[in-house]
């Protein structure tokens, strides 16, 4: 875990919004679903879900 959130949204010109990667400046995509054109809330959601993933213990199966 570190102090700076991996995920951020940002807002696009067409007033959609995508969820992003800061280590790689790309769009989020997991499960084949790729992160863009949402709308605020689902968004805030998202990067909430993403960070709890992220901060998940990893185990080997």
């Amino acid at each position: 875990m570190t102090d700076q959130p991996r995920f951020g949204a940002r807002k696009e010109q067409d007033n959609t919004w995508t969820v992003f990667d800061r280590r790689t400046g790309e769009i989020t995509e997991r499960s084949g679903l790729i992160m863009t054109t949402l709308n605020e809330n689902v968004v805030l959601g998202l990067i909430q879900i993403l960070e709890q993933i992220e901060d998940a213990p990893k185990r080997i199966h």
